[in-house]
């Protein structure tokens, strides 16, 4: 069945949200799909980690733009873990 899809503007555990996504042409729920190597915002107790994270580790099988799509559960290269995402699009 897969994991929660995430897009623009979804969190991670740390409270960092998705603000910037180098694809520009899939959507779901009418926000960006995200996919590795997406921007976070800075977030958690120690900006010098959580400053310029990344999003990483999407999905092997599910493509935008010739990236992996994120899904809940993937762990940013902050070491945070997607969270939130959409409520009926899931990506396996």
């Amino acid at each position: 069945m897969g994991e929660k899809a995430q897009r623009m503007a979804d969190a991670n555990t740390g409270g960092g949200i998705i603000s910037s996504i180098p694809q520009s042409t899939v959507y779901a729920n009418s926000k960006l799909l995200s996919v590795n190597g997406s921007s976070v915002t800075t977030h958690g107790s120690d900006p010098a980690v959580h400053s310029g994270a990344k999003t990483a580790n999407g999905s092997s099988t599910v493509f935008a733009g010739g990236l992996g799509v994120n899904r809940n559960t993937d762990v940013d290269n902050c070491t945070h873990v997607r969270t939130g995402g959409s409520s009926n699009v899931n990506i396996g």
